[in-house]
C-alpha cells in the first residue's frame, strides 16, 4: 500500500479543523438561541441586534446539524458513535422535512408552533420557520447522511445537497447585504433571520469542506501549488464582484447613476477586474516557471558536480583497490616464494653437502652410497614439492582416468593406519555400489594422504578419522563460487581434533600457511588438495568447530560406469625388447638438458639424434621416415611446441610413438585428453627406460597395413 503524501495529509488536517470549527459555531449559535427563548432574553434570540430572531424549530435543526458535523469530524470515535452522528443528521433532515410540509401542504397544523411551545409561548401570526430555512437544513442534513456511503453516485448526490444548502444560505445573506426584500422579506425567503442565514452558511460550508477526498476540496485545502494559488485568488474572485455589485446598487439607489448605466459600469469593472486577475495569474505562472528553470539549472549543476565527484571518488577507490590487490598479490607472492625458497634451500643444502663429500677421493664406499641415496631422495622430495606447488596453481599435468573411488579409499585406508599411528582410528563409510570418478588417481590418493596427515596433527596423534563417500551429490556454492546441480562424488574427511578458528578458514588453502608450530608442517599439503580438485573440475569445502573437529569435503565430477578404465593401452606382455639398433629422436630446446637426455639414452643402449625445435624434428623425420623408433620431446619450446609436434606426427606417421616430457605446461594443465605418454621432469633413467620400452612394444603391435598406409 502506498503511503499518503504530505499534501494529502495536510488537506485532511485542514478539512477536519474546518468541519469542527463549523460544527462548534452552529452548535453554539443554536444553544444561544434556545437559551434566549427559554430564559426570555430577546438579545440571545437574535444574537445580531436589530435583526429578527431564529425560531425554536430552526434552532433545533441547526443544533442537530452542528452536533452531527462534530461527530463526523472526530476520527477516534467508535462505530456506535458514528451511527449516533448519522442519527442526528437524520433527525435534522426530519426537522427540515417537517418545516417544508407546513409550507407545502394545506392545513392548520404547524410543527414550528409546537416546537415553540416547548420552550416559550406560541408563535405570533406571520412568523415561524421560513421555507428557505427548512430547505437549507434539509440539504445540509442530506449532505451529512450521504457523503460517507460506498456508492459513488449517492456520495455525489450528498455533495450536491450540501452545496444546495450553502446556496440557500448565501442567497439569504445577499438579500440582507444588498437590502433586497425579495430575498429576505417576501417569497420563499420571508422570515429567514440573518442569524439563520449566517449559521446555515457556516454549517453547509463546513459540511462541504469536511471531506477532503473530493478533488475540488483537496485542490483548495491541499499543500500543492494549485491549492496555494487557488487560496490566493479565491477571495479576490468572490469578494470583488460582491463589493462592486453592492457599490453600483448603492449608487443607483442614491440617484447617482441610472440602472442601465450602473449595469454597464458593473460589467466594465468586472471585466477589468477579471483581466487584472488573468494578468496577475499569468505573471505568477511566468515567475514560477522562471524559478523552476533556475532551480532546474541549479539542480543540473549540482548533479554534474556530484557526478564529477562520484567519478573522481570512484577513480580514487579503484586505484586504492588496485593498490590493495597488488599489495595482496605481492604479499601472497612473497609468502609463496619465501616458503618455497625456505624448503628448496633446505633441499639444496642436502644436495650440495652430499656432492661435496662425493668429490673426496678417499670417501668410503658405504658413505658414498649413503650420500648418493641422500641426493636421489632429496631430488624426489624437490619434485614432490614442485608438484604440490603446480597442483595449487592448477598447472600440473594430470593423468585422468575413470576409477572406483570406493575401491581406492579401501586400499588407501589400510596404508593410513601405519601413517597416522595406532591411536588414530580410521573409519570408512562407503556405498555398496561402485562410485566412479574421472581424475588423476595418484593425485587423488595424495590428496587423501595430505588430509589424513593434517587430521593426525590436529588430533595430536589420537582420535577418530572418518572418511565418508557419497555419489550423485550436487555441489553447493563454496567461497562465493556458484554451485552445480550436475552429479558429483563427495569425499568427506572428518577428524576429532582441535578445529580451525573462523578467521583462518579462508587461509588454510594458501601455500605455506600453517597454524602448526615451527618444524611441524610446511603448509603445502592443503594447497595440493584444492589445486587438484579445482583442476579436476570440482572443489573442496571446509567446516570446523573449535574444540570439536574439522570436516574437509572433496567434490569431484562423477563419471559413468561405461567409462571405467585407464587412459591408454595396457603394457604389452612378452619378453624384453633388445635396445640395439633402436633410434630415438630427442627434441629439446635446452642444449644441456638435451645432451644429458641423449647420454641417458645412450647408456640405456639407444641410438639418439638431438633436435632443438619442433620444426627441426619434422625435418629429420621427413628426411628418413623410418629411421626413428620413437620421439622423446619436450612440451614447452619456442615456435612449434611438443603438443603440436605430437599431433602433426600422429597425422603424418601414426605408427611412430611420441613421448612427451615437461616440468610445467599450462597447455597440458588445460588439456588432459591429449592421448600421449608423459614423463614428468625431473625424470630418472629408469622412468625413461620404462616409457620407451612401453612405446616400442606398442609400436610392434601396429599391424603392417597400418605401417604401409602410414608411410
Amino acid at each position: 500500500m502506498r503511503a499518503p503524501s504530505s499534501k494529502s495529509t495536510r488537506a485532511v488536517f485542514r478539512a477536519r479543523w474546518i468541519g469542527r470549527a463549523a460544527g462548534l459555531a452552529g452548535t453554539g449559535a443554536s444553544l444561544t438561541v434556545l437559551a434566549g427563548w427559554w430564559f426570555d432574553v430577546p438579545a440571545l434570540r437574535r444574537i445580531l441586534p436589530g435583526q429578527p430572531p431564529m425560531v425554536v424549530l430552526t434552532a433545533i435543526g441547526v443544533l442537530l446539524l452542528g452536533l452531527s458535523l462534530l461527530v463526523a469530524t472526530l476520527t477516534a470515535l467508535s462505530r456506535s458513535w458514528r451511527s449516533f452522528g448519522q442519527c442526528l443528521a437524520g433527525l435534522a433532515a426530519a426537522v427540515g422535512i417537517g418545516g417544508l410540509f407546513q409550507h407545502l401542504l394545506p392545513g392548520t397544523y404547524r410543527l414550528d408552533d409546537q416546537a415553540q411551545r416547548l420552550l416559550f409561548g406560541p408563535l405570533k401570526p406571520s412568523s415561524g420557520m421560513a421555507l428557505a430555512s427548512a430547505a437549507g437544513i434539509l440539504g445540509s442534513a442530506m449532505g451529512l447522511l450521504l457523503q460517507d456511503l460506498e456508492n459513488r453516485w449517492l456520495r455525489r448526490l450528498g455533495g450536491l445537497a450540501a452545496v444546495f444548502g450553502f446556496v440557500v444560505a448565501a442567497v439569504g445573506l445577499l438579500g440582507y447585504g444588498y437590502g433586497l426584500g425579495v430575498l429576505h422579506q417576501s417569497g420563499p425567503f420571508s422570515r429567514m433571520a440573518l442569524v439563520t442565514a449566517i449559521t446555515l452558511g457556516i454549517l453547509s460550508a463546513g459540511i462541504i469542506l469536511s471531506r477532503p477526498s473530493r478533488p475540488w476540496v483537496a485542490a483548495v485545502l491541499g499543500g500543492g501549488d494549485a491549492a496555494t494559488l487557488t487560496r490566493h485568488l479565491l477571495p479576490s474572485v468572490v469578494l470583488a464582484p460582491l463589493i462592486l455589485g453592492w457599490l453600483v446598487l448603492q449608487g443607483f439607489r442614491a440617484g447617482y447613476i441610472e440602472a442601465e448605466t450602473g449595469m454597464a459600469v458593473l460589467v466594465i469593472l468586472l471585466v477589468l477586474w477579471l483581466a487584472g486577475l488573468t494578468i496577475r495569474l499569468a505573471h505568477s505562472i511566468d515567475r514560477r516557471a522562471a524559478t523552476e528553470r533556475k532551480l532546474r539549472d541549479t539542480l543540473q549543476d549540482m548533479n554534474e558536480a556530484l557526478e564529477r565527484r562520484v567519478a573522481e571518488r570512484t577513480r580514487e577507490l579503484t586505484a586504492a583497490q588496485d593498490a590493495l590487490v597488488q599489495s595482496q598479490k605481492m604479499e601472497a607472492i612473497g609468502q609463496l616464494t619465501g616458503g618455497g625458497a625456505h624448503d628448496f634451500n633446505n633441499l639444496l643444502t642436502i644436495i650440495r653437502s652430499s656432492v661435496e663429500f662425493l668429490r673426496r677421493p678417499d670417501l668410503p664406499e658405504e658413505r658414498r652410497r649413503r650420500y648418493m641415496d641422500a641426493v636421489s631422495d632429496t631430488v624426489t622430495r624437490a619434485a614432490k614439492l614442485t608438484g604440490q606447488l603446480l597442483a595449487f596453481a592448477r598447472r600440473q599435468a594430470l593423468r585422468p582416468e575413470v576409477f572406483d573411488a570406493g575401491a581406492r579409499i579401501r586400499a588407501i585406508a589400510e596404508m593410513l593406519d601405519s601413517l597416522t599411528g595406532a591411536r588414530v582410528r580410521i573409519v570408512t563409510h562407503l556405498p555398496s555400489d561402485p562410485c566412479y570418478v574421472r581424475a588423476d588417481a595418484s593425485q587423488f590418493e595424495t590428496a587423501l594422504v595430505n588430509l589424513a596427515v593434517n587430521a593426525r596433527d590436529a588430533m595430536e596423534g589420537e582420535g577418530a578419522l572418518t572418511i565418508r563417500l557419497a555419489c550423485g551429490r550436487a555441489m553447493p556454492a563454496i567461497r562465493g563460487h556458484a554451485g552445480s546441480a550436475t552429479p558429483f562424488v563427495s569425499v568427506e574427511v572428518t577428524d576429532t581434533g582441535s578445529g580451525i578458528a573462523r578467521e583462518h578458514l579462508t587461509q588454510v588453502f594458501e601455500p605455506f600457511f600453517t597454524t602448526k608450530e615451527v618444524g611441524k608442517g610446511t603448509g603445502i599439503g592443503l594447497s595440493q588438495v584444492i589445486g587438484f580438485t579445482k583442476q579436476s573440475g570440482g572443489d573442496v569445502d571446509v567446516t570446523s568447530v573449535v574444540g570439536r573437529g574439522t570436516t574437509f569435503t572433496l567434490y569431484l565430477p562423477q563419471a559413468d560406469a561405461e567409462g571405467n578404465g585407464t587412459m591408454g593401452d595396457p603394457e604389452p606382455e612378452g619378453p624384453a625388447i633388445e635396445m640395439a639398433d633402436k633410434c630415438v629422436l630427442v627434441v629439446e630446446d635446452n642444449v644441456e638438458v638435451g645432451r644429458f637426455c641423449a647420454q641417458i639414452l645412450h647408456d640405456l643402449g639407444y641410438g639418439t639424434v638431438l633436435a632443438q625445435s619442433g620444426e627441426a624434428a619434422l625435418a629429420e623425420i621427413e628426411a628418413v621416415p623410418f629411421r626413428f623408433d620413437a620421439v622423446f620431446s619436450d612440451v614447452v619450446m619456442p615456435g612449434m611446441g611438443g603438443i603440436e609436434l605430437a599431433k602433426r606426427l600422429r597425422e603424418l606417421h601414426p605408427e611412430l610413438p611420441v613421448i612427451l616430457t615437461t616440468g610445467y605446461s599450462h597447455v597440458l594443465a588445460q588439456d588432459d585428453g591429449h592421448g600421449f605418454e608423459l614423463v614428468r621432469k625431473p625424470y630418472s633413467a629408469e622412468e625413461i627406460s620404462k616409457a620407451l620400452s612401453w612405446a616400442t612394444r606398442r609400436k610392434l603391435k601396429v599391424p603392417p597395413a597400418t605401417l604401409v598406409s602410414g608411410a
